[in-house]
Formats: C-alpha cells, sequence, structure tokens
C-alpha cells in the first residue's frame, strides 16, 4: 500500500492490527504515524521502542497479555535492527489477534542501503505501507492538499515554487507550509507574494533564478546565484534542478512538434497545467536545437562534478556564462 492509498484507508476508518511503515520519507512516516494515533483510538496507553535496544522477548508481553481496559498503541522505531534470531512462531497468530493494540514498525527511513525485513512476510498486506519519495505530480497533489486542511488556497504559481526548491526535502517543506500558514492566519489565499514575504532570501533568490534561466535571461540568474551559494545551498543540487528542467523541455518540445495538445502533454507527462503552461511558454523562447545543447553542456559540467576535484561552484558559473554567450 502506497502513502495515497494509507490515508484512503484512514478516512475509511480501516485499520490493520499492525503496521510496517518502510521507505525513504522519514517526514511523511511521521506524519503519517501522527494521523494513525490522531484516529486509531480516542484514548490509549502509548509505548515506544527502539530496535536496537530490545528482543522479540521484550515486545511479546505487550502482544500476549494486552490491557483488560483501555487501548494500547506501540512503535518500534528503527524496525530493521530487530534481531532475526527468535522471531516467535505464534507471532502471525498474535498479530491477527489483535483487538485493542495497535503496533507500527518503523524501518529504513533514511537509509542508504535498506535492509530486509524478515517479518515483514507475518504483517499483512494492509499493514505494510511504502513511504517512497513522491513524484512531481504527487508532490504538487499534496502540498495544495496540504494547505487546504488548514483552510487555505494556494494558486498554481505558488505549488510550482515550493514542489521545485523543496522536492528533495519533505520535512523542511512541512516545516515552511506551517510557517507560511502562520504568517497568513488571516488570509485565505496563499499567492507568491505571501511565500516571498515569509521564506528566506536563499528560496526566493533560488525561485528568481530558476525563472530567469526559463526567460532565458542567464544574466539576471548568475546575479543571484551567490545568495543561493551563501546560503549553503550545493552547486550539485542546482545543476540537478537545471538538468531535469531541460530533460522536461526536451521531452515536452518532441510530444508538442508530434502535434499533442497542451493537455495531452499534460497527460503524458503527468504535470499540472500551470508547468505546462510554463514549459510551453519557455518553449518559445528556445529553440529545439539550443534545449539540446544546454541540456549537453549542464551533461558534461555533471560529469566534470563527479570525476575532477574543480570547484563544483566555478563550474556551475562557468557553464551559466557558457550558455549565456552561446544562446
Amino acid at each position: 500500500m502506497n502513502y495515497w492509498e494509507f490515508r484512503h484507508s484512514l478516512k475509511e476508518k480501516k485499520f490493520s492490527p499492525v503496521y510496517l511503515f518502510i521507505g525513504e520519507e522519514k517526514a511523511l512516516m511521521e506524519e503519517a504515524l501522527s494521523e494513525l494515533k490522531k484516529v486509531r483510538f480516542k484514548e490509549f496507553n502509548y509505548v515506544a521502542f527502539f530496535g536496537d535496544e530490545i528482543n522479540w522477548n521484550d515486545l511479546l508481553p505487550y502482544l500476549e497479555s494486552p490491557p483488560l481496559l483501555g487501548n494500547q498503541f506501540i512503535v518500534v522505531r528503527h524496525a530493521q535492527d530487530l534481531k532475526d534470531q527468535n522471531i516467535p512462531k505464534k507471532l502471525e497468530i498474535l498479530f491477527r489477534r489483535m483487538t485493542n493494540t495497535c503496533l507500527v514498525f518503523m524501518a529504513n527511513a533514511e537509509e542508504e542501503k535498506p535492509k530486509k525485513i524478515s517479518f515483514s512476510k507475518m504483517i499483512p498486506p494492509e499493514g505494510v505501507i511504502e513511504f517512497t519519495k513522491f513524484r512531481a505530480d504527487a508532490l504538487r497533489k499534496w502540498i495544495k492538499e496540504k494547505f487546504q486542511e488548514k483552510g487555505k488556497n494556494i494558486d498554481d504559481e505558488s505549488i510550482y515554487f515550493l514542489s521545485s526548491y523543496y522536492s528533495e526535502n519533505i520535512g523542511l517543506l512541512i516545516q515552511e507550509i506551517e510557517k507560511v500558514c502562520i504568517f497568513a492566519i488571516d488570509k485565505k489565499d496563499i499567492t507568491i507574494e505571501v511565500l516571498k514575504k515569509v521564506l528566506s532570501p536563499v528560496e526566493i533568490a533560488f525561485y528568481t533564478f530558476l525563472d530567469a534561466i526559463l526567460r532565458r535571461d542567464f544574466y539576471l540568474a548568475l546575479s543571484g546565484i551567490d545568495t543561493i551559494f551563501n546560503e549553503g545551498t550545493y552547486p550539485q543540487v542546482i545543476l540537478e534542478i537545471l538538468i531535469r528542467q531541460m530533460r522536461q523541455l526536451l521531452r515536452a518540445n518532441a510530444l508538442f512538434k508530434d502535434g499533442y495538445s497542451s493537455e495531452e502533454i499534460r497527460e503524458k507527462l503527468g504535470l499540472h497545467p500551470f508547468v505546462v503552461k510554463k514549459i510551453l511558454d519557455t518553449l518559445t523562447k528556445y529553440s529545439a536545437a539550443e534545449i539540446f545543447e544546454i541540456y549537453f553542456l549542464l551533461r558534461q559540467t555533471d560529469l566534470e562534478f563527479k570525476t575532477t576535484a574543480k570547484d563544483p561552484k566555478v563550474l556551475l558559473e562557468k557553464v551559466l556564462l557558457k550558455i549565456g554567450a552561446k544562446i
């Protein structure tokens, strides 16, 4: 089950007695745990463990002898570190019999090499929730829903900005959404102007930088890049986003040349209508050959990042100057 299916199951009040939260998006995992705690029981005793500090014998009494009165909510963090030895044979039976207990295993969050969860086969399929990174369209949907939950409407340009800048850090994005909603407590509509008043200079500089690239204004982009660097944004991150943007332009251009409408392009690429509009507007400023050349230069720079000891900041500035001179 994925994140969206899990959220739907909570709305439908369809619960599993035991869950395995697994995946790389720790912030979404924590959010899901919080939502589950709100709706599973009205009142409960809360018990938390760390997988590297306990064994199955520590956990078993809570499952074999649950409280006669009341409910219990048990969370085992770092569940991938629970030792494989001595997994009770009756564990699967105990899992099925739990009525006033909710048990949540949280595993592999932010792990570079996810460990195999040996007991996962004992957990019912509806209890295994995968928290993978959002695709671009899913992230935009999630941002819109987060603001709606707080009684706010957010416009497409603001969604585009937040999804572009925070795509690699959902945890930070959650914090920024909270910050924006507190600042705009008396406003119903969230616009890019509201975001500019709340977010830090580096975030606004990043938005200006990316927008300048799409508008073919490379010198404006260069003028703001120092702010981005000074606030600690890695050149590699900026380059990855630029490569992703150019790849998106190439795909959209190919579809457009083949006669696809903006709606068909949106469906093919899984993009928000605002993003498609911005892409098609950008395609009026660049030829296909220019986009391909920019993409090629960016990929060359990416290779230099990975294979040389040259200063990444200098490499990024050089490629922007080179692109600006060529086009």
